[in-house]
């Protein structure tokens, strides 16, 4: 771990005896008949090693590519087979960021008097490149500050920022200094690799979401008029993909919400609205006073309200069928069990066929959905976590982990990994068997934990003195 900154008697015994015939006519011992049989199986015994050889590089593969496939997926971590162990420790506050990117591990977040991003190297921490994006706020400014969005899986070989320069505390809410200059923010996309410029742009309004879809960025920005935009640019260019403009204001400055799923977008404001995510097209919309809310289901989603439950629409919008309540909500999906829907419905979880919305099961427990892996559902609130299988829709187990949860418990694949804190706030992260509960390891945290994430499937701890690379 390291820290950074970031008898032989010389005798000779008798003469062999020369290959022959024996004295009684008879052959004898020989090496002739060894050599023929090892001429004879020589070739078998190396395509015997060849075979375990290519077997074991086989083996290799498929464990690396499944661990690649896990990792993939935001919120999942690489597999674990062995207790991990503190990599490298970097210091930090609280405020920071971290996020994966070309490999690496970026972390952002205030240094001195500016905002800086760090790459640093996942196994060891070394610093790749570090650059400075905006001045830290100072007094009689608010606002500013440095957001690169991403969602917990690797972003890939370009790193977009979003940077907000402070303004004098005098502007109002929706960025107008003395009520005549928009705020604008500065969109600057680098290299991963080396944190070279890649390209910069800039937009107005006040954002409200803003999130990576692929090699672009989708923005929700709102303005003194209250409507909402939705614009999907090229990341380093800034060119428009598409945009979207809100069919109503908010009634109320602030209320407006925008969710950024792979395949959709979902805006719930005075107007409740579903758009492609590829496309802008608008595939569901509601007028104010509807009260419908809306959630994604992969390319699909389900508008739910008061008045008529819910209802699972395709991707193109079209209604499909009746559903009992809301989908739950996720950290992490490895897509392993897309045939069935999963319905929170409070103090019960309910299963649906996704082809036919036919009831499945139906589960009783306290405990929340967190995420699929291995088309097991991992469950956790209070001091518990536990495993539904979604095949049966039985719950395999449920532990007290002896103290409460920090966060949100994540898996490899074969583990439920948890943090929790116990009454002296010490942390303690704890792995159980993900289909039979059983306890693999425990890691105690020397530091003053405050989260655990998994980045490009990088184990993370966040501590009030910064950041702790475990594996």
């Amino acid at each position: 771990m390291q820290d950074v900154e970031l008898a032989e008697d010389g005798a000779r015994g008798p003469a062999a005896a020369r290959p022959g015939p024996a004295e009684d006519g008879s052959e004898g011992p020989s090496t002739i008949g060894l050599w023929a049989a090892l001429r004879r199986w020589w070739p078998v015994a190396v395509i015997v090693a060849l075979a375990v050889t290519a077997a074991s590089v086989a083996s290799d593969r498929r464990d690396a590519a499944r661990s690649d496939r896990i990792a993939a997926v935001a919120g999942l971590i690489r597999p674990l087979s062995t207790a991990p162990s503190v990599l490298w420790r970097a210091g930090g506050s609280a405020e920071d960021d971290v996020l994966a990117a070309g490999g690496a591990l970026v972390v952002v977040g205030p240094r001195q008097d500016e905002w800086r991003a760090t790459s640093l190297e996942p196994a060891t921490g070394a610093a790749r490149w570090s650059r400075d994006f905006a001045p830290v706020a100072l007094s009689g400014t608010e606002g500013g500050g440095v957001q690169c969005p991403h969602t917990g899986a690797d972003v890939g070989v370009v790193l977009v920022c979003v940077v907000s320069n402070p303004r004098p505390a005098y502007t109002d809410g929706n960025g107008a200094s003395r009520g005549t200059h928009p705020v604008t923010h500065q969109v600057v996309a680098v290299g991963a690799a080396d944190g070279a410029v890649l390209g910069q742009w800039t937009f107005a309004g006040t954002p409200i979401a803003l999130a990576r879809a692929r090699d672009d960025i989708v923005i929700a920005t709102t303005g003194a008029d209250l409507f909402v935009e939705i614009t999907r640019r090229r990341a380093v260019t800034g060119e428009v993909v598409w945009q979207h403009r809100s069919g109503e204001a908010q009634t109320t400055a602030g209320v407006a919400r925008v969710e950024v799923r792979p395949r959709l977008v979902l805006l719930r404001s005075a107007t409740s609205t579903v758009l492609d995510a590829a496309t802008g097209t608008v595939l569901f919309s509601e007028p104010s006073l509807s009260y419908v809310l809306t959630a994604a289901v992969g390319d699909q989603f389900v508008a739910w309200s008061v008045a008529h439950s819910g209802m699972l629409h395709d991707a193109t919008g079209a209604p499909r069928f009746a559903v009992p309540g809301f989908p739950a909500d996720q950290l992490a999906n490895d897509g392993s069990a897309t045939d069935i829907l999963v319905i929170d419905e409070g103090r019960s979880i309910v299963g649906d066929e996704a082809a036919t919305g036919r009831q499945l099961w139906s589960a009783v427990t306290a405990l929340d959905p967190v995420l699929t892996v291995d088309r097991q559902l991992v469950l956790a609130g209070g001091s518990r976590v536990g495993v539904l299988d979604l095949q049966t829709g039985a719950v395999a187990w449920s532990r007290d982990v002896g103290g409460s949860l920090v966060g949100q418990p994540l898996s490899d694949g074969a583990l439920a990994v948890a943090m929790a804190t116990t009454v002296d706030g010490s942390a303690q992260i704890e792995a159980f068997g993900l289909r039979d509960g059983i306890p693999y390891w425990s890691l105690a945290m020397p530091d003053v934990a405050l989260s655990m994430s998994a980045q490009g499937g990088h184990l993370l701890v966040h501590t009030v003195n910064g950041l702790v690379a475990l594996g």
